[in-house]
């Protein structure tokens, strides 16, 4: 009898191995269900995934296609990432896909690459978008500096400040040209500023004395120098700067302008 017992107790046991299995359940409603007491305060509910640190992650070689599913948490950000462990940017719970790890956090990570841009009205750093201010790289966590200095980053960040965005082939992440432009004398029109004054009329005689005489309507005196004929038709040659000789300045080349701030994705 006691043998009896003891098959029957084995049956049951393994016909329960392919049937749904419930914890805290005699009913359960899928192929694992878990059913808490929150009624209890003295438990601790919950489901513990198991918890590894990215170096032993990436130190392991039993992961395949299948293991697509697999669910781990991530305790810490040590060891340098693989190819499998790239998006292991931050502490926390990870899936497996059959080839990488993702994050479960927030799937910021499967929307965006890092180094991707967007520009918008948000003031600071948020959900792994770092504002392009210039700031030291060194200010920014692990993972983030790890994500900048692959993407070629190095010292500061950019500073996007009164820049565009352009793709003109200098270094990436670099800020050059200015938005001010000063215009060289070849590039200014080719216009020549010359004219005549009125050609008729005597032009009088000169004198040297200090009696006045009048010629033309006019009345001189002290006239001590003479120039050009006594009399007859005559014309006067004028030539002036087209800038009228001041110092030239710069001019603002920027547009009309909707101000927003300029970001980076670096992850958390």
């Amino acid at each position: 009898m006691k043998k009896l017992n003891i098959l029957l107790i084995i049956i049951l046991f393994q016909t329960n191995l392919f049937s749904q299995v419930g914890i805290g359940t005699n009913t359960p409603n899928a192929t694992l269900e878990v059913t808490g007491q929150p009624s209890v305060t003295g438990v601790a509910d919950g489901i513990i995934a198991p918890r590894i640190s990215r170096a032993d992650l990436i130190a392991k070689t039993a992961y395949s296609i299948s293991q697509t599913g697999a669910i781990i948490y991530i305790t810490d950000l040590s060891g340098t990432v693989n190819t499998a462990t790239q998006k292991i940017t931050e502490i926390g719970y990870y899936y497996f896909n059959g080839t990488s790890w993702y994050s479960m956090n927030n799937n910021s990570d499967v929307l965006f690459s890092f180094g991707d841009i967007k520009q918008g009205i948000q003031s600071a750093d948020h959900n792994g978008w770092i504002k392009l201010d210039g700031r030291a790289i060194n200010t920014l966590t692990t993972s983030q500096q790890t994500q900048a200095e692959n993407l070629g980053l190095t010292i500061n960040l950019p500073d996007a400040t009164n820049t565009q965005l352009t793709q003109n082939g200098t270094s990436l992440g670099s800020v050059s040209g200015s938005n001010t432009k000063t215009i060289a004398r070849n590039q200014l029109p080719n216009v020549n500023l010359t004219g005549t004054t009125s050609s008729g009329g005597a032009n009088g005689r000169w004198k040297t004395d200090s009696s006045p005489w009048n010629a033309g309507g006019g009345s001189y005196t002290n006239i001590t120098t003479r120039n050009g004929a006594e009399s007859g038709l005559h014309t006067h040659n004028i030539s002036l700067p087209l800038n009228g000789n001041v110092p030239q300045q710069d001019f603002n080349v920027r547009g009309a302008e909707l101000s927003v701030n300029v970001f980076i994705y670096l992850g958390d």
